[in-house]
């Protein structure tokens, strides 16, 4: 099962960690109980959801294979991004999980994308912890 991750930079801290993790688990115990192997697909960015998706990925790396697709912004300046999720996305997915915290456009441009390609896509709102 190949599954996209996209979020926000700033999806940080504990709260902000718990829940991608309850979430990843899930999708690990969805793809077990069906049998298939779990492939998480994330864009390499060394902070927020990406950066907690992959460690994630890292401590699970014999149950989890992990595709990063960081975006190269040297080359590409501030279309490397959007040029990165197409690229993603144009590659297949089964599910798309997106974690946005105010309105990323990124992490929403990926969601948007990934329902063009009629991948079933998750949005999870990021809510101020109380």
């Amino acid at each position: 099962m190949r599954v996209i991750v996209a979020g926000s930079r700033d999806w940080e801290g504990i709260y902000g960690e718990s829940r991608i993790v309850a979430v990843l688990n899930h999708v690990l115990a969805l793809a077990d109980a069906l049998g298939r192997e779990l492939t998480i697909v994330h864009g390499g960015c060394p902070t927020g959801a990406d950066a907690i998706t992959d460690r994630w990925c890292r401590r699970r790396e014999d149950q989890v294979g992990v595709e990063a697709y960081p975006a190269n912004w040297q080359w590409r300046r501030k279309g490397a991004g959007p040029v990165r999720n197409r690229d993603m996305v144009e590659r297949g997915a089964d599910m798309c999980l997106a974690f946005i915290k105010d309105y990323s456009r990124g992490a929403t441009g990926l969601a948007v994308l990934a329902q063009e390609a009629g991948i079933p896509t998750y949005v999870v709102a990021w809510e101020e912890p109380e």
